[in-house]
């Protein structure tokens, strides 16, 4: 127990670290540029794209960010789900539905699960689109006076008003528990120069998505090598979660421990572990 404990403490250090490494992933991909003579670029982000709603939470938030040097506005909708999946928009509230964000400002986008009193159980989907456009874009497609003294450089220049969506999932669990993984076996690899093997971590084909953190702790030090979130759909039945090499290492210097979480960030301790013999 004091060894498990000793790793769960290691753990909390690194959880900001996975924090980080999420936001800086959807900044990343939220990032939109026009690159021309003139450029009208926009880079937006959002704090988080996935949030799990039950009967215990029923609300949560994530932050819309503007760094762009000017407004920007957002706007939020709904999108179509793939069929199979339980819709659950209509269980949804979400405010604000349009805002107007300040440049280099953050607002929040705030969440509520609302169910009928005859809803079955169940997890339910809602999958939010969240587009951005600068509110100052206004491209001047001029007189035609003057066009024979337009250089070269400025006849090619564009100007286009570009609307970056970023989606955003909303599991709702209602009256459903997050589903149980099953750790297999550490598999070590032969030939990798990035990881020394793999745990597979895997669900019930029939099973509700699983949102939850893994880490990989070293079993006698009890350092924790990576953590992050661990996101599983429900048409995904298994994951490989891979113990990552260091260039320096030839091989693994201790055993290695999976814990898993049924939550992001993660509670108490964890609901599974194995390690590396």
């Amino acid at each position: 127990m004091k060894r498990l404990m000793k790793q769960f403490t290691s753990m909390k250090k690194t959880i900001k670290q996975a924090f980080a490494w999420i936001t800086s992933l959807v900044t990343a991909t939220a990032f939109v540029g026009l690159t021309s003579t003139y450029a009208w670029a926009i880079s937006v982000s959002i704090s988080d794209n996935v949030v799990v709603l039950d009967t215990r939470e029923r609300s949560g938030e994530i932050e819309l960010l503007s760094m762009t040097p000017s407004a920007v506005e957002f706007e939020v909708s709904a999108m179509d789900l793939p069929e199979g999946l339980a819709d659950g928009r209509q269980y949804l509230r979400w405010s604000p539905e349009r805002v107007l964000v300040p440049a280099n400002r953050a607002t929040p986008l705030r969440m509520v699960f609302r169910p009928p009193a005859d809803l079955e159980a169940g997890e339910y989907i809602v999958r939010l689109a969240v587009l951005s456009r600068r509110v100052d874009f206004e491209p001047d497609f001029g007189s035609g006076d003057d066009e024979a003294e337009i250089d070269a450089d400025n006849a090619l220049a564009v100007g286009v008003a570009i609307q970056p969506m970023l989606p955003v999932t909303v599991y709702i669990r209602h009256m459903v528990d997050s589903p149980e993984l099953v750790i297999g076996d550490f598999v070590p690899a032969e030939d990798d120069d990035t990881s020394h093997g793999h745990f597979m971590v895997e669900k019930h084909p029939d099973a509700i998505s699983f949102v939850g953190t893994v880490a990989l702790i070293g079993a006698n030090t009890g350092n924790a090598l990576t953590s992050g979130r661990l996101r599983m759909a429900q048409t995904a039945n298994q994951r490989r979660i891979r113990v990552p090499r260091d260039e320096t290492e030839a091989a693994l210097t201790e055993p290695v421990c999976l814990h898993v979480w049924p939550s992001f960030p993660p509670r108490g301790e964890p609901e599974r572990w194995l390690c590396s013999e």
